[in-house]
Order: C-alpha cells, then structure tokens, then sequence
C-alpha cells in the first residue's frame, strides 16, 4: 500500500487513529506491516501490499487465491468476459461507464475511491484518466491479490493501493475523498450503509457514482430481490435514498432496458424484465 495514504485510515471498529508498526517497504510502498488503532487497540496487517481491515480464514485459502488468479487471468488480462455481451449491450455497457467517468471529476481528484471493486472492470477504464491515487476496496482477501496481480500484469499498478474492508465501515477518515464510485454494487444486499459511508468520506462538493439493475413491480426478480435486502432493485429507490442523504445535483440515467433470455441466473430472473442504471450526486 501507498506510504502517503496511511494518514488518511482509521480504525473501522471505533474510528480510532492508527499507529503504523513492523513495516518493511519498498520504493514508497509498505509491503509488509502493521497497524495498530491507539484507542481499541485492534491490530491490522499488511500483508504483501495489501492492507487487511476484513477478517478471513486462512483454511483453504491458498486454493481459493490461486483459483481466483485463474479466474483474473483467464478472463480479465484478455476480456474474455466481452464475448457474453452483444453487441447492443456493449455499447450501453460502454456508455454507462463513460457516464459515470464524465461526472466524477477524476482528473482534479487526488484521491479517488472505487469500492465493491470486484474485478475491476469499471476501475480498468479509469487507470489512464485519474492522475491520482485510486484506493480499491474490496472485501474478500482472495480477490484483492487477483486483483493486485491483474493491475500488475497488464502494468497498472503503480497509483492503486488495494485495501481489503468491508464498504459498510470504511477504514477512512470523514472529508479525505476527491471521489467514489461503484459498478453495480447497488446490486448488493444492505448496501445503503456503504452510500452513508461514502458521502461521510467524501469532501464538500466532490461526487460519488454507482449503478445497478432495478426490475418491474411485481416481478419474481424484485421480489427476490427485496427479500435478500437488495433494496435499490426498485425502481426510483437510489434516487430518493440520495436525497434523503442530502446529495445535491443528483442525476439518473438508464442505459439499458431488456428481458433476461440467458436461462438460469441468481438475478436477473429468467423472463424478467431489468433495467440498467447509474446515478451521480454530489456532497
């Protein structure tokens, strides 16, 4: 992780100051080391470059890493994954992505955070723009080394600092973000604690953007849905909870409108129809 972005985190259980131990770096970047909270005293590791706020098991983990390094490579270096596209939903995809990119003011932020990262097909496109540091967030261990590994490989690397922590108590002090954004993680369950989070990280008039999918009232996908807690599965839903934050100059725009042909799928469900949306606002 980037030494410079150590006094922008905090503990993510009391929001305590963190005290920076048995470090060992490498061309300004802590490879190994830790970090103790001088209120609770709760110890976090740096492990390999990546800073760990989220616990995981150790049993089977090393099968679980090299299993999702597969995955990176196999899929990501390449993009692979475009061939599940048509080509209609390409360019919307496409457009949804330059959307977001045109509204989050990335070339005067310093600091720019995508959280939910996932494999970071939404980070990909916005290494070469953002001429500051990017933090990427990220919950699971396994994909935080993928995804290290994937920014290594095709030689993107050198501006990211990967932290493993849960979006929903982000290890970041109040007011130190330029911007945020997320793909699709409005798509995840409870998630309308990790929007909280991001406006309290955010500074004064900087912009978080997020997308996601919402379905038709009535339909089996919206019902499943709101019984997981996905609750932005509605339609209007993200707008309103981004006013009730007290977001200002919130915009919405949907990308894509179709029916889910593709058999099979946890969301959307098959038959159902599904929209495809991002909305900006600013702090």
């Amino acid at each position: 992780m980037k030494r410079k972005l150590v006094s922008i985190l905090i503990c993510p259980k009391c929001k305590g100051n963190l005290e920076l131990k048995k470090e060992k770096s490498f061309k300004g970047r802590i490879q190994k080391g830790e970090l103790k909270c001088k209120k609770c005293g709760s110890s976090f590791q740096i492990i390999d470059d990546i800073i760990c706020f989220s616990s995981f098991s150790r049993k089977g983990l090393n099968g679980k890493i090299k299993k999702t390094q597969q995955m990176f490579l196999n899929q990501e270096v390449s993009k692979k994954w475009l061939k599940y596209f048509n080509k209609e939903e390409l360019n919307n995809l496409k457009n949804e992505w330059q959307w977001l990119i045109d509204n989050l003011g990335l070339k005067s932020s310093k600091i720019h955070l995508e959280w939910a990262v996932g494999t970071g097909r939404f980070l990909r496109n916005i290494l070469k723009i953002c001429k500051g540091e990017i933090i990427a967030m990220e919950i699971d261990y396994a994909t935080c080394v993928g995804l290290r590994d994937f920014l290594k490989k095709i030689k993107a690397y050198s501006k990211v600092t990967i932290i493993c922590a849960d979006a929903q108590k982000m290890p970041l002090v109040d007011n130190s973000i330029d911007s945020a954004s997320c793909w699709h993680g409005l798509d995840e369950p409870n998630i309308s604690k990790a929007l909280n989070e991001s406006k309290r990280v955010l500074r004064k008039n900087k912009t978080l953007g997020v997308s996601g999918l919402f379905f038709e009232e009535k339909s089996e996908s919206l019902k499943e849905a709101l019984k997981l807690k996905i609750e932005f599965a509605k339609e209007r839903r993200a707008y309103q909870y981004f006013k009730k934050l007290g977001f200002r100059d919130i915009r919405q725009k949907i990308f894509f409108r179709g029916k889910w042909e593709k058999g099979a799928s946890f969301l959307p469900k098959e038959g159902d129809k599904y929209t495809s949306y991002a909305i900006v606002g600013k702090k």
